[in-house]
Formats: structure tokens, C-alpha cells, sequence
């Protein structure tokens, strides 16, 4: 048996790259979201932050576990990930300081093209007739778990991930000093939304130390059910220095 061993050319390679992004307008369908809003500590999240974000008077952040049913890019798999509500110079729009996935070309096109700070983690989420159970597990700690019983449906439900997103990393990442910040803003497509009633539990992990961050009862959890499409924009919006790297470290590297 011959075994072609021949590399692809540069035009084939590319095109492997950019086709299982670009196949289509829905990049992800049918995800199904539990999330929960919590309240943060101004002191803890300050320090995590790139010196041209700030919080708002009553500092916020979004907690939530996914389940992507169909994606264009990759198998099915699971997400979870704390999202910060921020102002910035460009407006206010949300920052990711930690996700995690049980993926690894879902961590690796997250990582190096949107620069969400993946991690390796198990992941479930179980779905029944309105009641969902899903929970992260990391390093022998189960460091999220949310159980969800969906309730009255919403009517004009708030956009989870359609929101001008500024992120750390991606292109041009790996900087010593300097690591770059890019916006772009996702569109989406809610096709149902529910307030639920959830037990959501944080627990303190050294290597995914989100609940330090926390301050307070989660609030405002629902079901989202989306279509998630191609970015709006795409646009390089700062720096971040070295004095954020260190405080992000065991969040996005550990």
C-alpha cells in the first residue's frame, strides 16, 4: 500500500482553516444556555481587569453552562464561562476572564481567534422537560454546578452574547508585557427564553478561582435557547500589560 505522504499547498491548507468557520452563517445552532447573573467584588474584580475597563455601580458579571448542539466547525460539546459587564472607552459591553470547554478544537479556535481564555474541563448538562442539571468539573473540584426549572417564557428576552465583547488575546497574543484587546460583537438569534428557578453553586478552586470574584446570591436566571451567526465587527480596541497578566494568570493559564 502507498501512503501519500505530500503536504498540502499553502492555498489548500488555508482554505481547511477558513472553510469550517466560514460554511454557512450559523456557527453554532440550537445552543442551549442556564445562565445566572451574580454580583461581583469591586476590590477582586478591579485587579483582573485591563486598565481601560471599569464596573458600574453595581458590578456584575454573567455565569453560564451551554450546551452547543450543532456547531459548523466542530463536534457537539459543552461551555461554561463568566462573563464581566464593563464600561469601557467604546462603550459598555461584557469581558471574559475565565471559560472552560470539553473540546479541543472549540478551546483552540476560542483561544486563538476571539481570545476567550479556554481551559480543559468535564462538563454535563442533562435537559428534561423544562429541568436542566449541568456542572463543571476541574481538577478534581466541581467548580460550578446549576440545577434550572424553566417558568414563565419571555416575550423580549435580553441578547446573551450579542453585545459589543472586549477580550484579551487572540491575534498577536503572546506578547510578554503586552497583550492585545479586541472588540467584536457576535449576532444571535434567541428563539426561546425562560426565567427559571435555579440552585447555582460556586465553589473556590486555586486553579479556577471565580468564586473569589463573587459577592453575593446569583439573580436573573433563565433558559436561552440561540442561534449564534458571524460577528457584527471585528476591531482592535487596546493593550493590556503585564500587571494584568499576573492577576489573570490562574484564571486563564492554570
Amino acid at each position: 500500500m502507498t501512503t501519500n505522504t505530500t503536504l498540502p499547498s499553502f492555498r489548500q491548507s488555508l482554505s481547511r482553516v477558513i472553510k469550517p468557520i466560514a460554511r454557512g452563517t450559523r456557527l453554532w445552532e440550537n445552543a442551549r444556555f442556564v445562565l445566572a447573573d451574580v454580583p461581583l467584588n469591586r476590590k477582586e474584580t478591579k485587579k483582573i481587569l485591563p486598565w481601560c475597563m471599569g464596573l458600574g455601580a453595581k458590578p456584575t458579571a454573567t455565569l453560564f453552562i451551554v450546551n452547543y448542539t450543532k456547531t459548523s466547525f466542530t463536534v457537539p460539546y459543552h461551555e461554561a464561562a463568566l462573563l464581566i459587564h464593563v464600561k469601557t472607552p467604546l462603550g459598555k459591553g461584557l469581558h471574559c476572564p475565565w471559560m472552560v470547554v470539553d473540546d479541543d478544537t472549540a478551546m483552540i479556535y476560542g483561544r486563538e481567534l476571539l481570545g476567550y481564555p479556554k481551559k480543559r474541563a468535564d462538563i454535563t448538562f442533562e435537559e428534561n422537560k423544562g429541568n436542566i442539571t449541568a456542572s463543571v468539573t476541574r481538577r478534581a473540584v466541581e467548580v460550578l454546578r446549576i440545577e434550572s426549572t424553566s417558568k414563565a417564557q419571555q416575550a423580549s428576552p435580553a441578547p446573551v452574547f450579542d453585545k459589543k465583547t472586549f477580550n484579551v488575546g487572540g491575534p498577536l497574543q503572546g506578547f510578554p508585557l503586552l497583550h492585545p484587546i479586541w472588540l467584536f460583537r457576535p449576532k444571535e438569534e434567541i428563539h426561546e427564553s425562560y426565567e427559571t428557578d435555579a440552585k447555582v453553586v460556586i465553589n473556590d478552586s486555586d486553579y479556577d478561582p471565580i468564586a473569589r470574584l463573587i459577592d453575593g446570591e446569583p439573580f436573573n436566571t433563565r433558559m436561552v435557547a440561540l442561534d449564534i451567526l458571524k460577528a457584527k465587527y471585528y476591531l482592535f480596541a487596546g493593550l493590556a500589560g503585564g500587571i494584568w497578566f499576573v492577576h489573570s494568570y490562574y484564571l486563564r493559564y492554570r
